[in-house]
């Protein structure tokens, strides 16, 4: 479902900077369907999307992502640290890469993550 905190910030920052919704998601690079849907419709956002709004808005990536609904209650900050070391070898590697190959290694590790996530913390699917 869409997020009304979402569509909330997206119409201030709309209304700040003078813009319509049409308007903002041309200057942001979306297409202004995309920008409708993330505000409007039952579906999850992409991450490029919310990013690319993100990055026009000025704002930090992981606040859209939890405006989105993406992160919940989460706090993802850089301050977070990892505890693996293999992991923050590996994702700085990741992050040296250009955008379309850290997003393609990003979207496999969403699927593994909410593959491997237990059943108890899964949400529950709509045909219970």
């Amino acid at each position: 479902m869409a997020s009304k905190q979402l569509e909330e910030f997206v119409r201030q920052q709309c209304k700040e900077k003078g813009l319509s919704l049409r308007g903002l998601s041309i200057a942001a690079g979306l297409s202004p369907g995309t920008l409708h849907n993330l505000i409007s419709r039952e579906y999850q956002p992409s991450i490029f999307s919310l990013n690319r709004l993100a990055d026009y808005l000025g704002v930090r990536r992981e606040y859209v992502w939890q405006l989105a609904g993406l992160l919940g209650d989460m706090d993802y900050g850089p301050e977070v640290p990892l505890t693996d070391p293999r992991l923050k070898f590996y994702f700085a590697k990741v992050d040296k890469l250009p955008e379309n190959a850290r997003n393609l290694i990003i979207n496999m590790l969403k699927a593994l993550a909410d593959y491997f996530q237990p059943p108890d913390n899964k949400k529950a699917s709509s045909t219970d």
